[in-house]
């Protein structure tokens, strides 16, 4: 057997963010851009969680309150408010989260899959929980965040594009 040299640990980057206390991470690849709080416009008969939209560069975006979506009591916006814009697969969306803490680089080691006891409609979010040695950063699943129901009703109101929607639209 010859010694074989160990390669680099890959290093994931993410932006993290508290929610109700709780520390939470997007891959950085996702987020676009981080606003300070703003008022949004507000549209009805949206779930209780789609804060209202928001016209960026052209684009008119919901915007979710991430502590409406977890069930967190409580939601007060401050000075450390803020709304991380982020786009997955499927989406572009605000997040309105309590605030912004860093970029953070982790070793892809560091991440686990989630605890089988972590329960609660936050449990569906979660991708992983990132291990770090004074502290947990819960990794959130971006394209679970809407599930399919709550999408058809967002494309409904015309709030983000139709999945089939290849064609540029006419008149």
């Amino acid at each position: 057997m010859r010694n074989v040299r160990q390669a680099a640990v890959p290093q994931v980057q993410l932006v993290t963010f508290k929610v109700g206390g709780e520390e939470f991470g997007l891959d950085v690849f996702a987020v676009h851009e981080i606003r300070r709080w703003e008022g949004v416009t507000p549209v009805p008969r949206m779930p209780a969680f789609v804060e209202g939209v928001l016209e960026v560069r052209g684009d008119v975006l919901p915007v979710i309150d991430l502590r409406r979506r977890f069930e967190v009591a409580g939601v007060v916006y401050d000075d450390d408010t803020r709304i991380v814009l982020v786009e997955s697969e499927r989406e572009k969306l605000g997040l309105v989260v309590d605030s912004v803490t860093e970029v953070l680089r982790a070793p892809e080691t560091s991440i686990s899959a989630p605890p089988a006891y972590i329960r609660g409609l936050a449990a569906e979010f979660v991708k992983g929980i990132v291990r770090l040695e004074s502290r947990l950063v819960i990794l959130l699943d971006l394209e679970r965040i809407l599930s399919s129901d709550e999408r058809i009703a967002l494309e409904g109101a015309q709030l983000v594009p139709a999945a089939e929607d290849g064609a540029a639209g006419g008149a």
